[in-house]
């Protein structure tokens, strides 16, 4: 154990953060060397959701009553691990242009989706190397037009994280914006978890303006009152038949919580 405090000590779970981090960064960077990818993202941001918070005990109500929870992923489960990596500007900018997904959006996706479950193994094996437990979470479901709703939201546990708040796009936005990919681990180790955002940093929820995400939506599935799902997976479909991946990313994009929290 690399760890010269206590358990359930604010100095434990802040020395198991860095670690972790510090983890990540040679993780990324050899991966992108070995595998010769094109995506590049920022440094990630991490955060911990108590597996009994209650607000993942609603998520069943707030999702789907198919939701899983922490225990359903591992027995004994104390906290949900949350990543968020953001990917670096030109990703981002060059997809404002046009309706459809530029070439290094599209290929973000399946890039980054590859990389986390690598990833994920990775941290699992150091946090077993202390001598705790992980798992990731597997039977998440697809999205599809029978199930609109997975069975495990990355973003919603990133929220109770603390990693940031949802806006009007059904991003999570944060520090670092919400252009950028969040994944999970669940795991015991008993760190003091952390606490969602109580303030929001959607501009409109905030203070009543912006609404720059509605506007940019090319099948008007936003507006202030909701988000229609039906709409929006219509077009993420159409898109699949170019990039064979459910992708849009056009109302996170040009958005003043593209890159940071406004």
């Amino acid at each position: 154990m690399p760890f010269k405090t206590l358990p359930d000590d604010k100095n434990f779970t802040d020395e198991v953060k860095r670690a972790i981090l510090d983890e990540l960064d040679s993780f990324v960077e050899s991966y992108r060397i070995q595998n010769k990818i094109t995506t590049r993202w920022k440094k990630p941001l991490i955060g911990f959701a108590g597996a009994n918070h209650p607000y993942i005990r609603s998520l069943k109500e707030i999702i789907s009553p198919t939701h899983l929870m922490p225990e359903d992923v591992l027995e004994g489960a104390t906290s949900v691990l949350c990543f968020f990596f953001p990917f670096e500007e030109e990703t981002v900018r060059e997809n404002i242009k046009g309706d459809t997904p530029s070439p290094l959006w599209a290929t973000a996706y399946p890039e980054t989706n590859t990389m986390f479950v690598h990833m994920a193994n990775h941290i699992k094996s150091l946090i077993q190397s202390w001598g705790y437990r992980a798992e990731l979470p597997s039977d998440i479901g697809k999205i599809s037009e029978q199930q609109l709703y997975s069975n495990w939201s990355q973003r919603h546990f990133a929220y109770a994280a603390g990693l940031g708040t949802f806006g009007v796009n059904n991003m999570l936005i944060g520090k670092q914006g919400c252009t950028g990919r969040y994944f999970t681990l669940v795991c015991d180790l008993p760190v003091i978890p952390d606490e969602p955002r109580q303030v929001e940093n959607c501009l409109y929820k905030r203070e009543g303006k912006c609404l720059a995400c509605v506007r940019r939506c090319p099948v008007g599935a936003l507006s202030p009152e909701g988000f229609d799902r039906e709409k929006c997976f219509a077009r993420v479909k159409e898109n699949s038949k170019q990039w064979g991946n459910t992708i849009c990313g056009k109302c996170s994009v040009g958005m003043p919580c593209s890159f940071k929290r406004p």
